[in-house]
């Protein structure tokens, strides 16, 4: 499992780059990125190469930041990758609060990303299934 940043942002003109810079200028690497609209803010969603040294940056330039831990698991890139991945979650009973893609640059292979109650419980049987894992040594 690995840790993803939450931060709360205007929705207006200019802040989704005010806070890219904000990360690029603390040498912060985004991994993956995801943003969601509603009404007057957003919700900006990353994992990052260093969530201490984002949460530092982002926090000193006055943003919200919240740090969860969510599941990144790799997934065949072709026709029905996804799909045979959340019949393994619904094999599991458990519930996906969100999920988002991503790209994992060092595999070239798609990831998703989920958020749910019990991430342990389903990277456990994800695992157990053939997935890889990302951030599981």
């Amino acid at each position: 499992m690995i840790q993803q940043i939450s931060v709360y942002t205007e929705n207006k003109k200019g802040a989704l780059g005010a806070l890219v810079r904000t990360l690029s200028g603390a040498g912060v690497d985004l991994r993956a990125f995801v943003t969601n609209e509603n009404g007057e803010f957003g919700t900006v969603r990353m994992l990052v190469d260093d969530h201490r040294q984002a949460c530092q940056a982002l926090g000193s330039a006055g943003y919200l930041t919240k740090v969860t831990t969510v599941l990144a698991v790799e997934v065949s890139d072709a026709v029905g990758g996804l799909a045979e991945l959340l019949t393994h979650v619904e094999a599991a009973n458990l519930n996906i609060n969100y999920l988002y893609a991503a790209w994992d640059r060092i595999t070239g292979q798609p990831v998703i990303v989920f958020h749910t109650e019990d991430p342990e419980e389903l990277e456990s049987y994800l695992v157990s299934r053939g997935y890889r894992s990302l951030g599981r040594q």
